[in-house]
């Protein structure tokens, strides 16, 4: 008779504790959970910087959101509030002060089009610092924070959609985002199908390799016959390209930045080239 009364109260408690939501915390970093966990026995290679960019938010051709967008950076920029965002995620010293740049707004409003939705649908992949959820389960980063700012000046609400990151324009131009606000790199190339924003941080390609590797990848000439991995699409994987000792590399393109770190760790391959402002937030020091 105890061990009925014992196994009804237990059940009892576990209904209770369900009916109020009670739930098992999941205690895993974010990096645990999305990035193959700790990268402190990767490093990057001290003074390597293969490409210095700049950061904008890429918008369709012709939209008059780029205008609003820099109005409203400006002055996000002049109270402090980007500097204070950027601070939170040790990007101060990287912050661009908004310039001036040429309206291309042409055709239909496209900004009328957004907040008659009470929305803008912000494109983005998981990207520490700029977009990533924290051990907390809160969807937070730079990026994240800045695009929050520009909405509520706007009167609209943030929609953030993760997204395949090798047809991000194909997604913008069919309207299923409104803008790319992702630590997007802004290049001459890609300036031919999108408007971009002013430019609001400045970035460098740097390349990480194993700690274990430090003394045997030095420069781009002691990686010409490494195995190498880069985002696809991606400026790491332009700048291996355009690099005549590193494109003679063999490489790999992956789906995302931190893919590529993962396959540096896993040695499937030797060095990954990818922002510095993920690599400088991840790697070990």
């Amino acid at each position: 008779m105890k061990k009925i009364l014992a196994l009804v109260l237990a059940l009892a408690m576990v209904l209770s504790f369900a009916a109020c939501g009670g739930k098992t915390e999941n205690t895993g970093t974010n990096d645990e959970k999305t990035s193959g966990g700790n990268y402190s026995d990767l490093m990057t290679i001290d003074g390597l910087d293969l490409a210095v960019e700049e950061y904008g938010i890429g918008f369709r051709s012709g939209s008059d959101v780029v205008d609003e967008v820099n109005k409203i950076m400006k002055e996000l920029y002049n109270d402090g509030t980007l500097k204070t965002i950027a601070e939170k995620y040790d990007l101060a010293d990287n912050l661009l002060e908004p310039k001036d740049v040429p309206s291309k707004a042409s055709g239909e409003s496209d900004l009328d089009y957004i907040k008659k939705n009470g929305k803008m649908i912000i494109g983005y992949t998981v990207y520490d610092p700029m977009n990533y959820t924290n051990d907390k389960g809160e969807f937070v980063g730079f990026d994240t924070e800045f695009a929050e700012a520009v909405c509520a000046k706007m009167g609209v609400t943030p929609e953030f959609v993760e997204i395949n990151w090798d047809t991000k324009e194909i997604e913008l131009n069919a309207k299923s985002i409104d803008c790319i606000w992702n630590g997007f790199t802004i290049s001459d190339e890609r300036e031919e199908n999108i408007d971009f924003s002013a430019p609001y941080i400045l970035n460098k390609q740097v390349v990480v390799i194993r700690k274990a590797d430090k003394d045997k990848y030095t420069d781009t000439a002691s990686l010409s016959n490494a195995k190498l991995a880069a985002e696809t699409s991606s400026a790491g994987e332009g700048a291996i390209k355009d690099d005549e000792n590193l494109s003679k590399a063999s490489y790999t393109a992956v789906p995302k930045q931190t893919d590529a770190l993962l396959e540096v760790k896993a040695s499937t391959v030797d060095a990954a080239v990818l922002d510095y402002t993920l690599a400088n937030s991840m790697v070990g020091k």
